[in-house]
């Protein structure tokens, strides 16, 4: 009986419980570039990696071509995963790529380049981060 009374205070608590609250809004002019149109994911990888140079261009049907180079600063070979997202000119997304894993090699400057799927983009974001486990670790 003293169980079946505690369910129903616990199930009555509950339902007293949800209430809809309205979100709050924390208002940022460019959510995805407050940071810079180049991110690393982890504050670690900034300190191997280091974006040498970013070029972005016109292709002749008019999509959004963006070049990084980057430049590995460890003694070893070094794999990253790359992802970029093309917005529109609000900042809104309008396509995002897969994380693409790039190859690093050992304290030598690599491109990635990434083309948009259509010609509204009118900006851009990369972020570049460490994967966890490379399938090259594995048995």
């Amino acid at each position: 009986m003293k169980r079946l009374l505690c369910i129903a205070c616990v199930a009555a608590g509950l339902i007293g419980c949800a209430e809809n609250k309205p979100a709050q809004l924390r208002p940022e002019s460019d959510p995805y570039i407050t940071q810079g149109r180049v991110q690393f994911e982890s504050s670690t990888t900034k300190h191997i990696v280091h974006v040498v140079k970013v070029d972005t261009e016109r292709t002749g049907s008019g999509l959004l071509k963006v070049i990084l180079t980057m430049r590995n600063r460890t003694k070893k070979n070094l794999w990253v995963d790359v992802r970029t997202t093309f917005l529109d000119a609000d900042g809104h997304v309008l396509d995002q790529s897969n994380w693409e894993p790039i190859m690093l090699d050992a304290r030598t400057v690599s491109e990635y380049t990434c083309t948009s799927l259509n010609s509204q983009p009118a900006d851009y974001q990369v972020i570049i981060r460490k994967p966890k486990k490379t399938d090259l670790e594995l048995p």
